[in-house]
């Protein structure tokens, strides 16, 4: 079989040629031709330039390669000057604009003046330069630049550059450049400029950019090598937003060498400054000749750019961050960022939370609030404001350290409470009949449609289920306001709750809220709660933060968000939310096995469960990628129950929230059928088979015994996979076959309750998640300590997509936790828009939910391992 080069070996080759490019048609060349300062075709001298590692608008000149790693749109201003113009040859002004497009790819634009000096033979010209670059693979970048020249030998010449721009990791960094490809000829008798190859080897031995040295060389064709232009540079980054930096090169005079008698050297030394959007660099360029007498100037940029850098020096504000309209989990997880973010800004004073429409469970509640600790304990103030919380909003709001509640208010600290409608009777009297197997008495998935009222068994797990949520909410709520400065126990914090309403008024008396204010009055509120008159309260900024490394290995979070279903991800119709299909997220866990620089995986699980086929394809997958020596933490969100728990089950390690819904080891099957549905709207189907059991799953007639007791047989068997994967995967935690048994048949545990069982390991949200993912793959963290993160399944947001406003399962409305009651809304941020599924009552939402794979996929029955009722806590 003959062999392929394949994809790298092409890439390769590509490159090799692009770096003998300059080496080719070699034509005599002028005296320093060599010289990149003495360039007739460049722009003005730019100050701190690097050709590889960052890059900012300046490639548009300096490297059209490094312009696709471009994080954000900038814009760069650049002077320089010097009353001797040897000292700065290229003695002018320009400006430079870096836009990052689509399909991950770069556009630049600059305009530039030098002013010129015939004393070094630079003529005064003008230069337009438009660049392109396109990035690809992970860490590196090709791009190509065009530029036109008015004024000067040069006039009217176009003239083009090629440059590549490459990352290894965290630590080294490697750019090159062919200038002037087409070798530009003068307007007047003269020879053709020849091409000027340039490279730049970047080092970083911190694997930060507080410490950076960069080698490199300048060499035209037809140059002799013992002329070549060595180049070094050095940054060294003493405070955030403080940075000194020193550059030099050595450039052979006349007949001289490199480094030889009467070569001259240029060096500059500045400082470069940053406040956020805004920066500043500041150099000064020293001439000094072979011979003669030596010489300065002075040089600078101003940056504008849409990343964020560490600022020097910024003012301190107080964050507004707004909850409504979260329910994906994918939007949470940004949520998290950004509190983890806010935590370690040092303009940060405080941060005041605006707790209205949460759409989370008690679980992502129990997450937030400990996010709230973590400001806290970083020494920022934490608000909660009020308008007409339910219990579990002013649950999160209890974390805080003020509890402001609007004077129109109201506090509707009711308790916890759930129900489920039967549709049995309903049913019967359409003639719609539900045949039901299961495995084990908790599990009661389908009561609803097979009963008129819950069985025992499923009536004790929930009671159970609540008064574990209950307990703990009362007691939270006793030590957070007793921090506050008002004292009070669980007991007490359980006759308010059965008082249920208060006025603002009445709840600040109660102790429940620490004063009253209109959201007009909040700025001065927290402004006198703080000491400081002139703090601003405002929204945190969206921008990107300018990463402290290179990207090297990293942490994918992998969501499992909705009921799983075979196949792909599916769209819910009349914004239900969506399923997570096994196809799509088996593909994600391939590409976290195959992918070098994934370290760690976190698998954050937010799902009831679903089909039982599916369920065990994932728990497979996730077992080829520990085989593939790559951890995976498990972190549970609002429930990770059933097929939940199934793929959660093999990882090395579970976090989950004390109220988290999980276990649920369990197996049911169901047919639907509607045979004297059928026959009341006088439709008669015939059917014609061969073989007994063609019609096994016909919604058209009822299962015979032997068909009952195949089902029966066949969920048996799921269910002993599923408790052999549990034991499997839990066997150093000392669960055995028959423990995961006893504590399977469609139990439902919160997570304080599994963490004793030994079905959890420790209790922690999605963050705490990360943290021990990075610890266990060795993976670095940045700014805000949390290390380069990869999203998993990647989101679908196509033109038409977007146009009609549809979501994957991953970027809109995830499926509702069966904690919730909820409106299904927009992304933060956005308007929040009521959507149609938000009209139905929790109840009828959770039946839809629950026949959805047979109303949407077309299935007459189905083996499911799914959690076996919605609990509505409201």
């Amino acid at each position: 079989m003959r062999s392929s080069p394949g994809v790298g070996g092409r890439v390769l080759a590509a490159l090799a040629a692009f770096l003998a490019l300059p080496l080719l048609s070699a034509r005599p060349a002028r005296a320093q031709a060599s010289d990149p300062e003495l360039r007739p075709t460049r722009g003005p001298y730019i100050t701190d330039g690097a050709r590889a590692g960052d890059a900012d608008a300046t490639a548009v000149q300096l490297n059209p390669g490094a312009l696709g790693f471009l994080p954000a749109a900038g814009l760069e201003l650049v002077v320089a000057a010097a009353s001797d113009p040897a000292v700065v040859p290229r003695r002018g002004f320009g400006g430079y604009l870096g836009l990052p497009i689509f399909l991950r790819s770069s556009l630049g634009l600059g305009l530039s003046r030098v002013i010129g000096a015939s004393t070094v033979g630079m003529d005064a010209h003008t230069t337009l330069q438009l660049a392109y670059a396109l990035h690809f693979l992970r860490n590196a970048s090709l791009g190509v630049s065009w530029a036109h020249l008015w004024d000067g030998s040069f006039a009217g010449a176009d003239t083009f550059d090629f440059g590549f721009s490459g990352r290894v990791g965290r630590y080294v960094a490697f750019g090159a450049t062919v200038e002037d490809v087409a070798q530009p000829h003068p307007n007047a008798f003269g020879t053709t400029l020849p091409r000027l190859w340039t490279a730049e080897l970047v080092l970083r031995p911190r694997g930060t950019a507080r410490l950076e040295v960069a080698l490199g060389a300048a060499h035209a064709n037809g140059d002799a090598w013992d002329r070549l232009v060595p180049r070094a540079r050095i940054s060294v980054t003493l405070v955030d937003g403080l940075r000194l930096y020193g550059e030099g090169e050595n450039v052979a005079r006349g007949t001289a060498t490199t480094f030889g008698g009467g070569s001259d050297t240029r060096l500059a030394f500045g400082m470069a400054i940053d406040f956020d959007h805004l920066g500043a660099v500041v150099g000064v360029p020293i001439f000094i000749p072979g011979t003669g007498s030596s010489g300065a100037g002075i040089a600078g940029r101003v940056h504008l750019g849409g990343e964020r850098r560490p600022a020097l020096v910024a003012p301190s504000y107080v964050a507004r961050v707004r909850l409504e309209g979260i329910d994906d989990d994918r939007h949470f997880f940004q949520l998290v960022r950004r509190l983890r973010a806010l935590a370690v800004d040092p303009a940060v004073a405080g941060v005041l939370f605006k707790i209205e429409g949460v759409s989370l469970g008690y679980a992502r509640v129990e997450e937030l609030r400990e996010l709230v600790a973590l400001l806290r304990a970083h020494g920022k103030r934490t608000f909660g404001y009020l308008t007409f919380p339910s219990t579990r909003e002013y649950y999160l709001a209890a974390a805080c350290d003020v509890i402001l509640i609007h004077p129109a208010g109201e506090l509707s600290v009711t308790g916890v409470a759930t129900n489920v409608t039967f549709y049995k009777d309903g049913m019967d009297r359409l003639g719609v009949h539900l045949e039901l197997v299961r495995v084990g008495a908790f599990k009661g998935a389908m009561e609803p449609f097979v009963m008129t009222e819950q069985s025992p068994a499923v009536r004790q797990n929930k009671n159970q289920l609540l008064d574990d949520v209950y307990g703990r909410v009362t007691t939270a709520i006793a030590a957070d306001r007793t921090r506050a400065g008002h004292p009070m126990d669980a007991a007490m914090v359980r006759a308010l709750i059965d008082r249920g309403l208060f006025s603002a008024g009445d709840a600040a008396l109660a102790g429940l809220g620490d004063a009253v204010a209109a959201e007009g009055d909040l700025e001065p509120f927290v402004q006198h709660a703080l000491g400081r008159a002139n703090l601003k309260l405002r929204d945190p900024d969206p921008a990107p933060a300018a990463p402290a490394a290179w990207p090297s290995r990293r942490v994918a979070v992998l969501f499992v968000d909705g009921t799983m279903v075979d196949g792909p991800n599916v769209d819910l119709p009349f914004g239900m939310g969506a399923f997570a299909g096994s196809d799509t997220l088996g593909a994600a866990l391939e590409q976290c096995r195959r992918d070098p620089t994934i370290a760690a995986v976190v698998l954050r699980v937010n799902s009831p469960g679903g089909s039982a086929f599916a369920s065990d394809v994932l728990a497979r997958e996730i077992k080829k990628v520990r085989e593939a020596g790559k951890p995976i933490v498990v972190s549970m969100g609002d429930l990770a129950a059933s097929g939940g728990y199934y793929i959660a089950a093999p990882a090395d390690v579970i976090y989950a929230e004390p109220s988290t819904t999980t276990g649920s080891i369990g197996i049911f099957g169901y047919k639907v059928d509607a045979q004297k549905l059928l026959g009341t709207l006088g439709i008669n189907v015939e059917t014609y088979r061969r073989g007994a059991h063609a019609d096994f799953l016909s919604p058209y007639r009822p299962w015979t015994k032997e068909e009952r007791a195949l089902a029966e047989q066949q969920i048996e068997h799921l269910y002993q996979l599923f408790v052999a994967t549990v034991a499997d995967g839990r066997r150093t935690r000392g669960l055995t076959p028959a423990r995961v048994d006893e504590l399977g048949r469609g139990h439902v545990w919160t997570g304080a309750l599994a963490q004793g069982l030994g079905l959890v390991d420790r209790m922690g949200g999605v963050s705490a998640a990360v943290d021990e993912a990075a610890r266990l793959g060795g993976v670095p963290v940045g700014h805000d300590q949390l290390p380069d993160l990869a999203l998993l399944p990647v989101e679908n947001r196509g033109l038409l997509r977007r146009l009609a406003g549809a979501t994957s399962v991953l970027d809109g409305p995830a499926v509702e936790s069966p904690e919730q009651s909820l409106q299904e809304q927009d992304a933060p941020g956005d308007p929040i828009v009521a959507q149609p599924a938000s009209l139905l009552t929790g109840d009828a939402r959770a039946a839809l939910r629950l026949l959805a794979p047979f109303l949407v996929q077309g299935k007459g029955t189905g083996f499911s391992a799914r959690l076996p009722y919605d609990i509505d806590l409201h």
